[in-house]
């Protein structure tokens, strides 16, 4: 199944430019606002309530930036705009919950006045007051389970909302459109490489260049806020969400599911080969070593390295690379790692090929999923010996 074909970094990057452009003017244009984020579609239900539910957030977020720089508020709309991208009629409830997915993450943060405190409290109000009691119950249900708590690890956070989807199926919508916009969102500026290119250049340097000519350079570009290894943990997140969802079987259970699951896989794969690509244009040009690099990953996919979690120690530079790379729960640590990987270019690039690897088999296959991906976190019961 082929995602929607808006669901891609350009139109993100549009409709972040347009709804930046509404939100400058001098008085709310709150109505405009929810007409992109609607985009065809039509609200089921009260369009006041989620006009007000925009407002809210709009006034929540106020100047915050998000870590690349662009204004925070941007992304519960465009996580709604990608809700409302595959559902024709998307209810009240679950635009709202787009909306304020992150509210008891973000909203009331440690430096918020106790005058802003009462004025969040207020239109809070207003927005509830527009649905009736059963509704806010629902509300509040789908934003309580769409928040981690402090206990839990990440593996869990996405088992408990795993198991409640179950019996709700808006709120896996509502977490594929969340990480399909943060993956879009690492990244300010579209780079030179289409996603075809990548494919196009691994084909060329596995047939077609001559060792001594290096890969062509494009345009330099500027140094981002976000290094290429903290883009690789970003995927594997989206390989630990896509294979616990792929597990729970939540991808197959009606069309905006598939839809977002695809297109969340799609995303993954492209940003897996952007960060190949800069690797390839920047850091390591050399083709005889590219070829190297490529053809390493190759005999570890043929092996089935690539199908599951893989212990260290079992003589290959990709086994182990998960947990040793990014699965750590102390920060502290997980930073080290990053900052090691950073540093190790051919690592970088033989990770970036496996997470290519893993993205596509999602998307060719709709029974596959990372073996020893797990709840309670990466497990080597089934992983190779």
């Amino acid at each position: 199944m082929k995602p929607h074909p808006f669901l891609n970094l350009q139109e993100h990057l549009t409709l972040s430019a347009r709804i930046n452009y509404l939100l400058a003017a001098r008085i709310p244009m709150h109505s405009e606002i929810l007409s992109l984020v609607l985009g065809d579609a039509e609200v089921f239900g009260s369009e006041k309530a989620v006009e007000d539910g925009l407002a809210f957030v709009n006034f929540a977020y106020k100047n915050r930036l998000r870590r690349l720089g662009p204004l925070a508020v941007l992304h519960p709309l465009r996580t709604a705009h990608l809700l409302s991208l595959v559902t024709e009629q998307p209810s009240e409830i679950d635009l709202l919950t787009a909306f304020l997915h992150d509210y008891y993450e973000d909203i009331y943060t440690p430096d918020c006045s106790v005058e802003i405190q009462r004025e969040l409290e207020g239109r809070m109000q207003r927005v509830a007051g527009q649905l009736i009691p059963e509704q806010q119950q629902q509300l509040e249900y789908r934003l309580r389970t769409l928040t981690k708590r402090e206990d839990e690890q990440y593996h869990e956070y996405l088992g408990r909302l795993m198991e409640e989807a179950r019996y709700c199926a808006e709120i896996i919508w509502v977490k594929l459109a969340d990480r399909l916009d943060n993956t879009f969102d690492m990244r300010v500026v579209e780079e030179d490489h289409s996603p075809e290119d990548c494919f196009r250049e691994l084909f060329d340097i596995l047939f077609l260049r001559a060792e001594v000519k290096a890969y062509d350079r494009p345009r330099k570009v500027s140094k981002a806020p976000i290094d290429e290894a903290h883009r690789l943990f970003q995927m594997f997140k989206n390989v630990v969400f896509l294979s616990l969802v792929r597990r729970s079987e939540l991808d197959q259970v009606n069309l905006p599911a598939q839809l977002l699951f695809q297109a969340l896989a799609q995303a993954s794969l492209h940003e897996s080969g952007r960060i190949l690509m800069h690797i390839f244009s920047y850091d390591v040009v050399d083709v005889k070593k590219q070829r190297q690099l490529i053809f390493e990953v190759m005999d570890y996919s043929q092996d089935g390295g690539l199908n599951r979690i893989t212990a260290a120690g079992r003589g290959h530079r990709l086994d182990g690379m998960f947990e040793e790379r990014f699965d750590h729960v102390d920060r502290h640590k997980r930073e080290a790692a990053l900052m090691k990987l950073q540093a190790d270019k051919e690592q970088m690039i033989i990770s970036a090929l496996a997470m290519l690897g893993v993205f596509e088999s999602y998307i060719s296959s709709s029974t596959f999923r990372l073996g020893g991906v797990r709840e309670t976190g990466l497990s080597h019961d089934d992983t190779l010996a």
